[in-house]
């Protein structure tokens, strides 16, 4: 009887321990500078989430269909990359916007589409939010710089381009944590 308490007991510790050993780690929702911006789930707009939009297909990049997958080179203005599990952007990416600022001041008739991608890890509709996340971050910031958001949208990608079963170090799970920032004139 008593070793039957006892191994109740040593099974219910572990379940409690391994339940709560994800807690310690921030989620996207602490960090200081998300919730600087006000944002939370509830403030990304519809349009963020590419395959729940039924206008993305109608949408032109050169007068070719926008294919978020598969957008060529040379559309991209820029790349910013975060940390894993983080919208925030880091320090190092930010003086990367100020070109795409002053393109988009020089010649108002450019439209942008920001295009928010992770890495693999995670829900899908985690990765669908974190990513819609990401590029109303980078929509923010370069909007705090002077860009006109008029000229800009979303499109949150999740996972939909990530390399499956890389480890999170890896440099193909750093190269998926990014927003591309497309022309779409």
């Amino acid at each position: 009887m008593k070793k039957t308490i006892l191994i109740s007991a040593l099974a219910s510790m572990l379940v409690l321990f391994t339940a709560c050993s994800d807690m310690d780690k921030p989620s996207p929702l602490d960090t200081q500078s998300a919730s600087a911006m006000g944002m939370n789930g509830a403030d990304i707009p519809g349009d963020s989430f590419g395959d729940s939009d039924p206008g993305l297909a109608s949408r032109s990049v050169d007068g070719l269909p926008f294919d978020p997958d598969h957008i060529p080179p040379e559309l991209i203005m820029c790349t910013i990359y975060f940390g894993f599990d983080q919208y925030a952007i880091p320090p190092a990416e930010r003086a990367k916007l100020k070109p795409v600022v002053d393109a988009l001041q020089a010649d108002p008739s450019l439209k942008i589409v920001l295009v928010g991608h992770t890495d693999w890890y995670g829900t899908e509709e985690y990765n669908l939010l974190l990513s819609g996340k990401r590029a109303d971050a980078v929509l923010s910031y370069i909007t705090n710089l002077g860009a006109n958001p008029a000229g800009a949208e979303t499109v949150a990608r999740g996972e939909a381009t990530a390399t499956p079963d890389v480890a999170k170090d890896s440099p193909e799970a750093s190269h998926d944590r990014r927003v591309d920032i497309v022309k779409n004139k």
